[in-house]
């Protein structure tokens, strides 16, 4: 079956917003390329294989800014505790944290409560480990959740990246 990208990036607002947040995406985009340069890699991949596959019923669309294949956007809700289905263990989620609030990004998994002051951005394996923010104080929430879905990385035949280690990362800093 043919790739259809949603008709609603189409649309004039989204259209704006994909070209508004565009600046920011490349920025989280190269942070990836830093720390994680092989889910960086896999996603770019993925974009790349997309381009190659989907069909556009509007030429004109924006391009998509990020490496992620989805970002959902969550305004003055709370976040049950969950895990994300969609994606495999090793494809991290990142959620960037928005607005004016306070707020705790808790991981019972981990044992931990993250503060989750907006500027944060979190690196997350959503499938596997549980995650919430089931209430903040003061001030608007926004949150730009990122994923990549496994299902599109299968459709593409895209490669799933191993975890990665500190041990990854030092290694390539001391070769340079």
């Amino acid at each position: 079956d043919p790739l259809y990208q949603s008709p609603s990036l189409g649309s004039g607002p989204v259209k704006q917003w994909l070209r508004d947040i565009a600046y920011a995406e490349d920025f989280w985009n190269s942070i990836c390329k830093v720390v994680l340069p092989d889910l960086a890699q896999v996603g770019k991949d993925a974009m790349q294989a997309k381009e190659d596959l989907v069909v556009m019923k509007n030429p004109s669309q924006t391009l998509w800014p990020s490496i992620y294949v989805g970002i959902d956007v969550i305004v003055n809700q709370t976040t049950p505790l969950h895990t994300d289905q969609i994606s495999a263990p090793s494809l991290l989620d990142l959620v960037v944290s928005l607005g004016t609030h306070n707020a705790k990004f808790h991981v019972p998994d981990l044992g931990t409560i993250f503060n989750y002051p907006p500027g944060t951005m979190i690196y997350l394996a959503g499938k596997i480990l549980l995650h919430s923010v089931p209430s903040w104080e003061k001030g608007e929430r926004i949150a730009l959740a990122h994923y990549m879905k496994d299902a599109v990385h299968n459709r593409l035949g895209v490669a799933r990246p191993a975890f990665t280690q500190q041990k990854d990362l030092l290694w390539k800093f001391l070769q340079g």
